[in-house]
């Protein structure tokens, strides 16, 4: 079987016989049930293959459907001028390389179709192609555009962004205005902001990323998941020396998960499926082909509480869209793929990691960019940490705990406990540990309670304070008793932090008798 890896050009995959999960159904009901369309997704989950197969499909291209489930409706395959807009091929970094990307895609499109444009301002040159394309061929123009935020996130942290809006504005309030000449609009992007920002007025523009008809639209289900691939899972359980049962288990807990409406079945990450399937090796496939450094960046500079991604919740109408500038730490992560709907009470969502591949990926970049650590390095230091905790060597987990803060350069302000607190706990997960942050007992707040297989660590870190001053807060605010009955030993530890040498200072442990 051949894998499409990185391809996102339907015909290609078709002609040269690649696999292709068939989602023309869906298709076909979007592009006969409406026309004005805005799909949220997170990167890698098949957007832009989506947006192919609609140009195939507009452009007439009915041999590439042969077999599909599209040519069982009664759809004609009537050829329309396709316009594509592939917003990542420019690298756009303020509005004059937006205007000018635009200005260069209607010339060129123009040129292509025989056209002469007479305008010179970069939205009119649109304008102007789509009512002259609609005047020569008689049909109306399909418009597809692809991750139409990249201007927006390119200039999210620049005093650029203000400029990039009204020029996204200018031009969405073009394209609304030729309604009469568009037989269908497909905006695709990973962010979803607000209209009033963005699009200026588009009140017809049918946002469908939370909506159930849709929710598998991008992505793999269970069932295509046995349909396409059962022969190469089993060849991948036979490679890993493992029951195919097993193989399935395994594959649903690193790449399943992914919820994009609420009481929907959750999909696969097809960008990884397809990753695992050729290369038969369980990996974080996804999260390396892009790191998130501005979601991280932003984390620290708000001092975000890593503990909330715990138990996140968060009200429906945090889901909508919003000023770009605005868009709070739980869209993002959801909106970006980092986590996902896991279910809804009444009036919340639960948000969680959709899967291990994203959970575990997440707190090592975490590692990675709060504690300044080469990549590579962090997994010797989580696998020492393991083996410390294994064989209740505290001394062996202090020393290599240090190495998490030993390359904190000096010019970053770090004046909050928070910022050693998102180390550890970021750290801990990785360690596969439950880990409690900021507990609530009816004497206090402890900072930290890592439960391993037969122990309760609590631990008290005091940032420019001494070990016994930790360790005493813990006695006189009695944080044990919440963990006494348990079963499991309890260890009380007093951890001191040296601001001027940010790292670990000292330590000291004692047992708690019950």
């Amino acid at each position: 079987m051949k894998y499409p890896i990185g391809m996102q050009t339907f015909p290609e995959i078709i002609n040269e016989g690649y696999v292709y999960i068939d989602k023309t159904a869906l298709i076909h009901r979007l592009i006969t049930q409406g026309k004005w369309y805005f799909l949220a997704r997170p990167r890698r989950f098949g957007k832009s293959l989506l947006v192919s197969t609609l140009e195939s499909l507009f452009k007439g291209q009915k041999a590439c459907f042969e077999g599909l489930d599209i040519l069982n409706t009664d759809y004609t395959f009537t050829a329309h001028p396709v316009i594509k807009l592939e917003l990542t091929q420019a690298d756009i970094v303020d509005a004059d390389s937006f205007q000018r990307f635009i200005s260069e895609q209607a010339q060129d499109l123009a040129e292509e179709h025989q056209i002469t444009l007479t305008s010179t301002r970069f939205e009119r040159q649109f304008k102007e192609l789509i009512t002259r394309l609609h005047k020569k061929t008689g049909k109306t123009v399909v418009l597809l555009i692809d991750e139409y935020d990249k201007p927006i996130l390119n200039t999210l942290e620049s005093d650029k962004l203000s400029k990039v809006k009204s020029a996204l504005n200018a031009f969405y309030a073009m394209v609304k205005s030729l309604d009469q000449y568009l037989r269908f609009v497909f905006i695709t992007g990973v962010s979803k902001f607000s209209k009033v920002s963005v699009f200026s007025g588009m009140n017809n523009l049918d946002d469908i990323s939370l909506d159930s008809d849709y929710a598998t639209l991008c992505g793999y289900t269970k069932k295509e998941l046995t349909h396409y691939f059962d022969a190469s899972i089993n060849q991948l359980a036979h490679t890993l020396d493992i029951p195919q049962e097993d193989a399935y288990k395994q594959i649903e807990q690193w790449y399943n998960g992914y919820v994009f409406s609420e009481n929907c079945e959750g999909v696969f990450n097809p960008f990884s499926i397809l990753s695992l399937l050729k290369k038969r090796q369980f990996q974080n496939y996804w999260f390396l082909s892009a790191t998130p450094t501005f979601l991280i960046e932003r984390l620290k500079a708000k001092q975000y509480d890593l503990s909330q991604l715990d138990n996140l919740q968060i009200a429906p109408e945090g889901l909508s869209a919003s000023e770009p500038e605005n868009t709070s730490i739980q869209a993002l992560l959801l909106q970006t793929g980092y986590l996902t709907i896991k279910s809804r009470s009444e009036s919340l969502y639960q948000l969680d990691f959709p899967n291990k591949e994203v959970r575990d990926s997440f707190f090592k970049s975490i590692v990675e960019q709060y504690a300044y650590i080469e990549k590579g390095i962090g997994p010797i230091h989580i696998e020492a940490l393991k083996n410390g905790f294994k064989h209740q060597d505290l001394a062996l987990v202090f020393s290599t705990l240090t190495q998490f803060f030993a390359n904190l350069p000096y010019d970053i302000a770090i004046q909050e406990e928070r910022y050693y607190q998102s180390i550890f706990f970021a750290v801990f997960k990785l360690l596969g540990f439950l880990i409690e942050v900021e507990v609530s007992t009816n004497k206090g707040r402890i900072d930290c309670v890592v439960w391993t297989d037969n122990r309760i660590y609590i631990i008290e870190f005091k940032l420019n304070g001494t070990k016994e001053d930790a360790l005493q807060q813990i006695k006189d605010k009695q944080y044990a008793q919440k963990y006494t009955g348990l079963g499991k030993h309890l260890s009380l530890l007093g951890v001191a932090f040296d601001q001027k040498e940010r790292n670990i200072q000292d330590w000291i442990e004692e047992a708690f008798i019950e």
